[in-house]
């Protein structure tokens, strides 16, 4: 198991990748990031002209992780995913919801209700048949979680390069 991104990281994402139940995400902003790519509904809130999604770990001379490289091309195709990914273009909650990524986009003070219902919706349907469902939709949980692996040991061996080095010397040392 890779160490760039810590045990506990690792721990929480493997947990993510095994979750059998599905899971309702409500999203404020930009948090959650790639692990939101785990959520089955995912809700977030419409912002004007903010980022609901941003990667730029590219940038920094690292990784996608927590399995982005795999989830992320298979639930908006590879260009999307690759422009998101490694070229570090933001979506606004618009066109997440058009890449496939979001299902629903809610008021600022209605995404937890909205996440709620979704829920709900959810919890009153057939409990097996929803398991299965998803279960077959998600495909192998092996091949997640080795990816999660993957990502973790090459992230871990891009902290260590130089050119992670001098994006984080250049980071840290930008002009506000």
């Amino acid at each position: 198991m890779g160490g760039g991104l810590g045990a506990p990281i690792l721990r929480f994402l493997h947990a993510l990748a095994r979750c059998e139940i599905p899971l309702v995400a409500a999203v404020q902003g930009n948090a959650g990031r790639r692990r939101r790519h785990h959520a089955d509904a995912l809700r977030p809130r419409r912002r004007q002209h903010r980022s609901a999604v941003l990667d730029a770990l590219v940038s920094l001379g690292l990784v996608p992780e927590a399995a982005s490289s795999l989830i992320a091309p298979r639930l908006m195709g590879h260009t999307r995913a690759f422009s998101m990914l490694v070229m570090g273009k933001p979506l606004n909650a618009d066109e997440a919801k058009a890449a496939g990524i979001v299902n629903t986009i809610a008021a600022p003070d209605a995404v937890e209700a909205e996440a709620m219902k979704a829920a709900q919706h959810i919890t009153g349907l057939p409990p097996q048949a929803v398991l299965e469902s998803r279960r077959l939709m998600r495909g192998s949980v092996d091949e997640i979680d080795a990816r999660i692996d993957v990502e973790a040991d090459e992230f871990k061996r891009r902290l260590q390069s130089a050119e992670a080095q001098a994006a984080f010397t250049a980071f840290m040392t930008r002009k506000r």
